[in-house]
């Protein structure tokens, strides 16, 4: 498992530019650029991944917004161990699932890509 770390939107940016990832976290309060901006970049990029948006101060409205922007899950501070790794686990699980599901529906763009 390979992890990159980016200091703010642009930096955020130019990694999703060059590099694949599975899962993305990233902070609510991104410097250089709001959160969801990103989501269209990664979205656009053709790169399926999952984004899970952390923050100091989460609550229902920020939560609700998260999930309409189309990111995997919200997780609010004070950061616990086994919540993050649970809720990464299952944005995993559920990107690999949808994966396989497109390889399943579409096994000819599969081995076009191939």
């Amino acid at each position: 498992m390979q992890t990159a770390a980016a200091g703010d939107y642009r930096d955020g940016q130019m990694k999703l530019q060059e590099q694949h990832f599975d899962l993305i976290f990233v902070d609510a309060e991104l410097p250089g650029g709001p959160w969801h901006r990103l989501l269209p970049v990664v979205v656009g990029s053709g790169k399926n991944c999952e984004v899970i948006v952390c923050s100091r101060c989460g609550d229902e409205r920020l939560w609700a917004e998260v999930l309409q922007c189309g990111a995997y899950d919200l997780i609010a501070e004070p950061f616990e161990e086994g919540e993050v790794t649970r809720i990464a686990q299952c944005a995993l699980d559920s990107h690999y699932l949808q994966r396989y599901g497109s390889a399943v529906r579409n096994p000819s763009s599969k081995a076009k890509a191939s």
